[in-house]
């Protein structure tokens, strides 16, 4: 009976003292399996949390993923808030901790805290998707990563931007293959007036047609946009590749129809 008491005032006798508090051994043996529950019920709070959002089809992997790892991180620091209340520190100085990261985060995180809630928000809502081609503050190109600060795009002369997330959210994006990979193309082609406008509807038809990246569903069009000493038209064709075919094709068919309406005898005019 003595050997126990006094092994339990050894146990409870102060070796140090931190903010106030004195730190026995009794006190580090109840912090450390305190901390080892709090990792048990983070780590299991985080898989329940991934499993629930998984199931979600309006979630993607990835955003599951960061969300869970955010429901991980929030029951750590509660974890941590209530092991440092057993053990004794005060609150009061956890306060005033959170203030100093407060004050960090308005001024010098603010950037990096935007673009992070940002890209929680393209994730979450999958306003577009890895794949995707799209159109932001001037660059367009496919979609490689949605990450927490930026997302990366490969452009049409192969370099690789990272735009940061917040410009998704404060400028307009035109996702050109949000409900499929189809894309119009407009060519405007002047010429001479000339007695049949219906012959240079059919040489820009013809040549439109010959092309093996046109596609035939929808089929092209023709339009006469002006009469007068010239004759305008547009040409409106569809491609499956709005990336890199959308250009190559545009200038096939230029060439096509300079040499379609040349063997026409029509001039073109600029």
């Amino acid at each position: 009976m003595d050997a126990l008491q006094a092994l339990w005032r050894w146990a409870h006798t102060p070796l140090l003292t931190v903010a106030g508090v004195s730190i026995s051994v009794a006190k580090l043996v109840q912090a450390i399996v305190a901390f080892a529950v709090v990792a048990w019920v983070a780590n299991a709070g985080a898989r329940m949390a991934r499993r629930y959002f998984q199931g979600r089809e309006d979630i993607s992997d990835y955003a599951a993923a960061l969300l869970a790892r955010w429901v991980k991180v929030a029951l750590w620091v509660i974890g941590v808030v209530i092991v440092a209340d057993l053990i004794g520190f005060r609150l009061t100085s956890f306060n005033i901790f959170a203030g100093a990261i407060g004050v960090g985060i308005g001024f010098g995180l603010q950037t990096v805290v935007n673009n992070f809630v940002c890209g929680l928000l393209l994730m979450v809502e999958r306003t577009m998707r890895v794949g995707d081609v799209i159109s932001v503050s001037g660059e367009m190109g496919r979609v490689l990563h949605i990450g927490a600060r930026a997302t990366l795009l490969e452009t049409p002369r192969g370099a690789v931007i990272a735009i940061p997330n917040t410009q998704f959210i404060g400028s307009p994006v035109i996702n050109w293959t949000a409900i499929g990979k189809r894309t119009r193309v407009h060519l405007t082609v002047s010429t001479a007036t000339v007695d049949d406008p219906k012959q240079v509807e059919a040489a820009l038809l013809q040549a439109a047609r010959e092309h093996p990246q046109v596609l035939n569903d929808p089929s092209p069009q023709v339009w006469l946009t002006k009469v007068g000493d010239t004759l305008a038209f547009e040409l409106l064709v569809w491609t499956d590749d709005p990336l890199d075919g959308a250009r190559q094709v545009q200038s096939d068919l230029n060439y096509a129809i300079h040499h379609a309406l040349t063997q026409r005898g029509i001039a073109l005019k600029g």
